[in-house]
């Protein structure tokens, strides 16, 4: 049975190219399964498949004797082998799409699904954000923290730039705040960038404002994203009850043209740097477009850490 499980896989995918290897793969299917109904072969594929692979030993007789001899368990060596591989591959697969390496999420070792380890750059485009203005040179000597909410207290500086309507941001988040908790050096700036692409993004760029007034605006900052799905025109309001702020001193800051004002200068300061997209993501004058993979921080982290 072992023989014609290993004809099968391997035939099976040489059959997608070749009639002759589809015609052998029916074979081979046919060999296991009378194996599985404990009945012998009836095609021949077993033993033609070790005479051949013996056949290919003859420089060495007593080596092909050996493997003749013990063909069976050679085969079992082979399935264990190739069942093993198939588990890596697909582990290692796993771990890239979700980590952006192979190895898990803290590992920066190689990884053969990214061999070259390049990061976004500034330059490139990224499907994976809510594009705004016009894609062009982005001047990282443009951004500032000064008036911008930050949380954190290391020494290497990230800048979010950022919607709070948009889903990619949303999708960034949760990396973002893995990286704040692994890493106490580093401080988080959000630039907030309300897109009018996106339903109630500026309402809620004034309403993290307000919330930011009264010593809360982490807290709603994360309330946003976690019900970016359901905001509505009530929505604000009813996040600030939950977070037991003010509702009046709330309510009086998102009528105020302060606040208005605020937002226009975020749009305006992001469209100067030469934001498009958001997610944007600032480490130094690195900056990168959309959600990022953990290690793709990591390696700019610990790179800035170790000048």
């Amino acid at each position: 049975m072992v023989l014609c499980l290993i004809a099968l896989t391997i035939l099976a995918i040489m059959g997608i190219f070749s009639l002759k290897y589809r015609v052998l793969a029916k074979e081979a299917f046919r060999c296991m399964f009378r194996t599985v109904q404990l009945k012998p072969c009836d095609t021949g594929l077993d033993q033609r498949m070790k005479i051949g692979f013996t056949s290919k030993l003859m420089w060495w007789p007593s080596l092909a004797r050996v493997v003749y001899k013990n063909f069976e368990i050679v085969s079992w060596i082979f399935v264990i082998l190739m069942v093993g591989s198939t588990i890596a591959t697909g582990y290692g697969f796993y771990n890239y799409v979700q980590y952006g390496n192979c190895n898990g999420p803290d590992s920066s070792a190689f990884c053969v699904f990214n061999a070259v380890g390049l990061h976004p750059s500034s330059d490139s485009s990224s499907p994976s954000c809510s594009t705004f203005g016009t894609q062009g040179g982005i001047n990282a000597s443009k951004v500032k923290s000064e008036g911008y909410p930050s949380i954190g207290s290391g020494n290497i500086i990230i800048h979010e730039y950022g919607c709070f309507s948009c889903p990619y941001t949303k999708e960034a988040e949760k990396v973002v705040k893995q990286v704040l908790d692994n890493y106490p050096n580093v401080k988080l700036v959000y630039h907030d960038v309300p897109l009018p692409i996106h339903n109630f993004s500026v309402e809620a760029g004034e309403a993290a404002i307000c919330a930011g007034e009264q010593e809360k605006f982490w807290e709603y900052h994360d309330l946003l994203f976690k019900e970016q799905e359901n905001l509505n025109a009530g929505s604000f309001v009813s996040l600030a009850k939950a977070l037991d702020l003010n509702v009046d001193e709330f309510g009086t800051c998102l009528s105020s043209n302060s606040t208005q004002n605020e937002i226009a200068r975020y749009k305006s300061e992001a469209l100067d740097i030469g934001i498009y997209g958001t997610p944007t993501f600032f480490i130094g004058n690195i900056s990168l477009v959309g959600p990022q993979s953990y290690k793709t921080f990591k390696d700019l982290i610990e790179k800035r850490a170790n000048k």
